[in-house]
């Protein structure tokens, strides 16, 4: 069976061609009644089989059906073929010939291969002309009979192609809704990878639709690829612009990593080093997508640097407090160790003052050891304050 792409050539504007059979032959009372419609990508006028003289005279009838005969030397008569000598009459090998022409009509009634078994009939009525007339009582019985088995087939192949039209429209309309979603989905595209995802979904319903038919099927296909090969084209230009910004992002992030790592290297742990470590994070970040794999690594190496100038920080600023810790527990030890001296000096006072008569110099004595007891409450609370430093 041919396609039915193939067949669509078919389907044209003039679909119907009426076969009309000519006027009976001389002696016969009714017209051939007309073929059967046929749908062809050509139509072309068949012309009715040319009408049989009748005999001009009854005995000229009788002597023209008569079959010619021969007789041999026993005096035995026999008919002879048309391969010994033309014995059967012309209406005879005509209604012959016509009864195999319907057998052949019928064999091609139930042919699904449309445009060869369509070649094919129009052969035969080519032959049905082209048989002769065959008799008055036979000859409109077997063109009934012949008409009737080409009408079979013309009446499936009609129907075939009235299917096969409704069939293209609904792939046309079907094809055209696919059109207007990718002109849509295409328009603005926002994602790259899922639009095309989209239109890959779209081409894979465009398959499935089936065939518009010849000429649709190719306007249709132009409209729907254009589309796609636009997005393709524009998706490429695009990628290029990203590219080229990706390599330009890149550079930026470079240099900033450099910086870092210079910073990280110095082992200078200042307030401004602090700060400039801090902002280089942020503008890193503002930069933008440098693209794989330039774009982790670079993140990697940035913080690499960062975690090496940070941890370098708070190893230095340990020591700072290790060493401002040891140098507030001396105060406190140089602080202790005076408020034992000046309690050594009370002791030491208040032994005078008990061997002491004199009045101005016990006035004296208990004001130094006032003054010492002042001292020592004055350590005891720097040293409390250090305490809490520490």
């Amino acid at each position: 069976m041919e396609s039915e792409a193939n067949l669509t050539q078919e389907l044209v504007t003039n679909e119907t061609e009426a076969q009309t059979e000519a006027t009976a032959p001389t002696g016969e009372t009714a017209a051939a009644p007309a073929e059967q419609t046929e749908v062809e990508a050509t139509p072309e006028a068949v012309e009715a089989p040319e009408a049989e003289e009748a005999p001009a005279t009854e005995e000229a009838a009788t002597a023209d059906e008569a079959p010619a005969a021969e007789t041999t030397e026993e005096g035995e008569t026999i008919i002879a073929t048309p391969d010994v000598a033309p014995a059967q009459s012309k209406i005879d090998i005509a209604r012959i010939a016509k009864e195999e022409l319907i057998a052949r009509a019928k064999e091609l009634a139930d042919s699904s291969e449309w445009r060869k078994a369509s070649d094919a009939q129009r052969a035969l009525m080519e032959e049905w002309r082209a048989a002769g007339y065959a008799g008055k009582e036979q000859n409109d019985k077997l063109w009934e009979e012949f008409r009737a088995a080409r009408d079979v087939f013309f009446t499936r192949r009609d129907e075939h192609y009235a299917e096969l039209r409704e069939h293209q429209a609904e792939v046309i309309k079907v094809k055209k809704d696919i059109i207007s979603e990718a002109q849509a989905l295409t328009a603005d595209v926002q994602n790259w990878v899922k639009t095309s995802d989209a239109l890959n979904e779209l081409m894979n319903r465009w398959k499935a639709a089936g065939n518009a038919g010849r000429e649709n099927e190719q306007q249709l296909w132009e409209e729907f690829n254009g589309i796609r090969r636009d997005f393709r084209s524009r998706r490429k230009a695009d990628l290029a612009d990203r590219r080229a910004k990706e390599r330009e992002n890149a550079e930026a992030k470079r240099k900033l990593v450099d910086e870092a790592k210079a910073i990280a290297e110095s082992e200078e742990y200042i307030r401004e080093n602090s700060d400039r470590m801090r902002a280089l994070n942020e503008e890193y970040k503002a930069i933008g997508y440098a693209g794989r794999p330039a774009n982790d690594t670079l993140w990697q190496e940035l913080r690499a640097a960062q975690n090496s100038y940070w941890e370098g920080n708070s190893a230095r600023r340990n020591q700072q407090r290790r060493e401002r810790s040891e140098r507030l527990q001396e105060a406190v030890e140089r602080k202790n160790g005076q408020i034992e001296h000046l309690k050594d000096q009370n002791e030491t006072l208040t032994t005078r003052l008990e061997s002491t008569l004199n009045p101005e110099k016990v006035a004296q004595i208990k004001r130094w050891i006032e003054e010492n007891e002042e001292r020592v409450d004055g350590l005891k609370d720097d040293i409390d304050q250090i305490k809490k430093k520490i």
